[in-house]
């Protein structure tokens, strides 16, 4: 038996060998080698040796030196090439060179489903991160790996009896890292092994919702998707929605402001592509929009009179799903990355979340609060006047069940009971958790504190003492016993309702795809639990909010000095003193002649400075 040698291999796509698929910045020069297989071509990385960049951080004497070596050989298979990675080399393959799921396909073909032993993990919507690892092997499910909402990044275990004689265990993300006890001329032989396995579906069967959702990490496909996105912009189509990709709350106002192309917008209480296109404007070439012109653009958070939050590409805010013609696959658009979701999975998705939909039994929304003379939304007033519009519903937002020592945790915004034979005591409590508008980063939060709440009232004593308290003090004329009942019998009925424009006879359809993911894995926890869940829409029938300037707008005049300078100041008659100099003015008008007049927006400091900016946009004044 020799020694087995560690191998990091790569799978160039189709028309991709040695000739083309370095980056043309690389730094490996081709070698000779006498063991090479026939057709490989060697690359090697032979750099200058250097001192670690902590001999001189700590003053080290003695004179260290580190090398670092590494190669690259390509290999032909069959009409494929192989790269077969040696040192930290691979990052000079061209990012559009290789498969990006070879890798993970072989390990998923060749391992055995009961002898895993370690798993990377992502949830996409909400970014969640984990590495699960095992002393012994086991199979997926004791992964903690859940096929309806996550995705396996890399993957290790023992391989089937098959290819045991190969490599005893498999890594696979993008490539494949393997140990090989064997010569240089059999690696031709494994590499067509690993093809036929590339090539075979039986992860199918062994791991049937491990790839339901798969990122797409091909440069190449990314483009083709990122062109199919900017048409569907560019048509108008409605396929794509404008979204936080944060966690924010409607009570701190939340309103946005767009920017690029030279110019900065009004402030928009609401956050919408129509709002986007409002900014860009009619004259606009919007038919001629580049993919690069479009990412330039930015979103900026901020309050009601404009004070700036966070900023975030109007790209990354998108949400979008995509199907390429011919391919029967759906493509996902969240905060900047591309998903790659099977359309089976999609269907399965919405006929469960579908049946799960009721018509709204509260009224619409039409309840915005006015904050410094602007229309913004308020789940909070909305809230409050629910109990006014009917007795049978009381109000528990922003209260607490929490037990002491943890975050505040509301049990629900509205509460009420009704008669039901199905339950134990006869009666049904409803909690209500509502969420205005269908943003993913507001909803999965939604819909996680629906499960929060009655698990807590259901296994805290003090929680459920809370709410027992609450409900009492609040009662709206109900009767105690009817609205106190069912909190002892558990006979829960938990309702997640959302308020938008949106068509309620689309259902789940009005929901972006990781908030479906969120919602399913949610309800189906409750079904565990024998908690009735449902979705409704509730209609939101507050007027258009419009856009608001940030600053005023007003009249000023190029104003000549005695030393042949000009200045920019108000004309008399709007409230501003017309001898303060007006700062930070567009180079336009500052070199304009004397007496030339323009409509300039303008921001007063408190001590009562004027100033502009050189993006904020003016006109001659008539």
């Amino acid at each position: 038996m020799g020694k087995a040698r560690p191998f990091s291999i790569y799978l160039l796509k189709e028309h991709f060998d040695a000739t083309n698929s370095l980056r043309e910045d690389h730094e490996l020069v081709a070698a000779e080698a006498a063991n090479l297989p026939e057709g490989a071509v060697l690359y090697i990385l032979d750099a200058d040796p250097k001192p670690p960049w902590w001999r001189g951080y700590f003053g080290v004497a003695e004179p260290l030196i580190q090398q670092f070596k590494g190669a690259l050989v390509f290999l032909p298979v069959d009409d494929r090439c192989f790269a077969l990675s040696f040192g930290q080399v691979f990052h000079h393959l061209n990012d559009a060179a290789y498969e990006y799921d070879f890798g993970l396909r072989v390990t998923l073909n060749s391992v055995d489903p009961n002898e895993l032993k370690s798993a990377d993990m992502v949830a996409p919507g909400v970014a969640r991160r984990k590495r699960t690892q095992v002393p012994v092997s086991t199979e997926l499910t004791y992964l903690d790996f859940d096929g309806n909402s996550e995705i396996i990044k890399s993957l290790t275990g023992r391989v089937k009896e098959e290819y045991a004689e190969l490599f005893k265990n498999a890594t696979g993300s993008v490539s494949l890292k393997v140990s090989l006890d064997l010569e240089p001329g059999e690696l031709p032989s494994v590499c067509e092994t690993l093809l036929t396995l590339y090539k075979a579906e039986d992860y199918k069967i062994s791991f049937p919702n491990i790839q339901n959702i798969s990122p797409v990490n091909d440069p190449s496909k990314i483009a083709e998707l990122d062109n199919l996105l900017l048409s569907s912009l560019k048509a108008k189509d409605g396929r794509a929605t404008l979204t936080i990709p944060d966690i924010i709350d409607y009570r701190d106002n939340t309103c946005c402001i767009f920017q690029g192309d030279g110019r900065s917008s009004d402030i928009f209480p609401d956050i919408s592509l129509e709002e986007f296109y409002e900014f860009l404007g009619e004259d606009y070439n919007l038919a001629g929009m580049t993919l690069e012109a479009f990412r330039a653009f930015r979103m900026m958070l901020t309050d009601v009179n404009g004070a700036a939050g966070r900023s975030y590409s109007v790209y990354r805010s998108l949400i979008y799903d995509g199907e390429p013609v011919g391919e029967g696959i759906v493509y996902h658009l969240c905060e900047g990355n591309w998903y790659r979701v099977e359309k089976s999975y999609v269907e399965r998705l919405k006929n469960y979340l579908d049946a799960k939909c009721e018509d709204s039994d509260l009224p619409p929304y039409n309840h915005d609060a006015v904050k410094d003379g602007k229309a913004v939304y308020s789940e909070e007033a909305y809230n409050a006047a629910i109990p006014g519009w009917n007795n049978a519903f009381i109000c528990l937002d922003q209260t607490d069940i929490s037990p002491a020592g943890s975050t505040q945790i509301e049990p629900c915004d509205i509460y009420t009971v009704a008669a039901d034979a199905s339950s134990s005591c006869g009666q049904r409590s409803s909690f209500y958790h509502l969420k205005i508008s269908t943003r993913s980063s507001h909803l999965s939060h939604l819909f996680n504190q629906g499960v929060n709440s009655a698990d807590l009232i259901q296994l805290e004593p003090t929680s459920r003492d809370k709410i027992t308290a609450l409900v009492t003090e609040r009662l709206n004329g109900n009767d105690s016993a009817m609205f106190l009942t069912p909190l002892d019998s558990f006979d829960f009925k938990v309702v997640f309702g959302i308020i938008t424009h949106k068509n309620k006879d689309k259902r789940s359809d009005n929901l972006p795809l990781f908030s479906k993911i969120s919602l399913m894995r949610n309800m189906q926890q409750l079904d565990v639990r024998k908690i009735p869940c449902v979705l409704m829409f509730v209609g939101d029938d507050s007027p258009k909010k419009h856009g608001h300037p940030k600053h005023e707008k007003i009249v000023v005049e190029i104003v000549a000095l005695g030393n042949g300078k000009t200045e920019v100041r108000a004309v008399d008659g709007q409230g501003y003193d017309p001898v303060i100099l007006i700062k930070s003015c567009p180079k336009e008008i500052r070199e304009s002649p004397a007496g030339t007049r323009y409509r300039l927006t303008v921001k007063k400091a408190e001590d009562g400075t004027l100033s502009s900016y050189h993006g904020w946009p003016f006109e001659v004044a008539v």
